[in-house]
């Protein structure tokens, strides 16, 4: 097969993205497995063997997106979140396919956009839900924002319910996914896990290695990521064991306080937390791969206080380290962490369960190690890039075959 994989930035060196990081792992076993995988990105193709070509719309596919254009228009298709920039997208898909066509080709449903690449090309688009917009819990907007909301929405339900097939990492995205966009369960879908790779030389965790009053949460500092949940539940946690420490790392955002006004990390440190609490942080920012890495390994336990999450990297790689970890329960969670057994589930946005549940990894070290331990054989037996890029070359056989991906 010649597939096609829609990512955000290209190459994976050039940021954190959970969809680059997907992108990565699958394109790297699908060439392993024998088949031509070409990735779009940003006005660029790139091929298999890391070649790059520019990707401007050109002769018959110009005049193609040109006629494509006027119809949009004239159906009010160019409604909703980012329009011009969906349509630029199918351009460069369209693009794509005349250098060499698609049998098929996989991106994201956000905005909407992979309506107007199935619309560009003959080969099926496939649309993997990497967390769509309607899902995620009510947040502070302004009106302007609500509107865009709004927009995105309904784009997404477009794409969502024209698609000849969608693939969720969870059932619970499914399920959510298609209650919300009014696409019929009975239509063809797959789920189908994040995949990671594991390799017999990353480094592992170990009881000997962690601090055991180090804790570790990565990940963006807004709302999503549920960083005021961390921070006043860590403030719980001192409460309990007053030698903790936490370290925070991701890229400082803003918290969203209210509509149009957001907290950097210093400003909500400054009005919530006492001096005694905030001495106990260290607030890292945005840092790279390598350098979380000893931060995992050093830490008693990694958490995840996410508001909701779709398939998170950041939990599968705590996970592939046989990290202790806590996640909040968001949607499709316990898909990934077995409560009690390779990990500890805490409710979504509640700090104080959250530091009781800290306390129960911290207070029992051997059991800690154990969940770890455990959370390692599940990314081997379920999330394995082996098992999971299987799984979709699977899907991608039966979608070009008339009967389908079964569900």
């Amino acid at each position: 097969m010649h597939i096609g994989l829609c990512s955000p930035h290209w190459p994976p060196s050039l940021g954190a993205n959970g969809i680059v990081s997907y992108v990565a792992a699958v394109r790297d076993h699908f060439i392993a497995r024998g088949h031509e995988v070409s990735v779009i990105s940003q006005e660029r193709l790139y091929a298999s063997d890391g070649s790059a070509v520019p990707l401007a719309a050109r002769g018959a596919g110009r005049i193609m997106a040109s006629i494509g254009e006027k119809f949009a228009r004239l159906r009010e298709d160019a409604k909703g979140a980012l329009p011009e920039v969906g349509r630029n997208v199918a351009r460069q898909i369209a693009a794509a396919h005349q250098i060499r066509p698609f049998d098929i080709v996989e991106m994201e449903e956000s905005f909407g956009w992979s309506e107007r690449a199935g619309r560009a090309i003959a080969a099926p688009v496939v649309t993997r839900l990497h967390g769509p917009q309607a899902l995620k819990p009510p947040r502070h907007l302004t009106d302007e924002e609500l509107r865009d909301e709004r927009d995105r929405c309904a784009a997404e339900a477009r794409a969502v319910r024209s698609a000849p097939v969608v693939t969720a990492p969870t059932q619970a995205i499914m399920a959510g996914a298609c209650r919300s966009y009014g696409r019929d369960p009975a239509q063809t879908s797959a789920v189908i896990a994040n995949p990671i790779r594991l390799r017999a030389n990353t480094p592992r965790w170990s009881l000997e290695g962690a601090d055991p009053d180090h804790v570790l949460m990565v990940g963006r500092f807004d709302f999503w990521k549920g960083a005021d949940t961390m921070l006043l539940g860590f403030e719980h946690l001192l409460r309990l064991r007053p030698h903790a420490r936490l370290t925070m790392v991701g890229p400082d955002e803003g918290l969203e306080t209210r509509p149009g006004e957001r907290l950097s990390f210093e400003q909500f440190a400054e009005a919530r937390l006492s001096p005694e609490v905030r001495a106990r942080i260290t607030y890292r920012g945005l840092l790279k791969p390598a350098e979380i890495l000893p931060l995992r390994m050093s830490a008693m336990a990694t958490v995840i206080s996410s508001r909701w999450e779709n398939f998170p990297y950041i939990l599968l790689e705590a996970m592939a380290a046989g990290s202790p970890l806590v996640s909040t329960d968001w949607p499709g969670a316990d898909e990934i962490v077995v409560d009690g057994r390779s990990g500890l589930l805490s409710p979504v946005a509640d700090p104080a369960p959250l530091a009781l549940a800290l306390d129960r990894l911290l207070g029992d070290p051997q059991r800690a190690a154990a969940m770890g331990q455990a959370a390692r054989d599940r990314c081997a037996a379920e999330f394995s890039l082996e098992v999971v890029g299987d799984k979709l070359l699977d899907c991608y056989a039966r979608t070009i075959a008339p009967a389908g991906c079964r569900p």
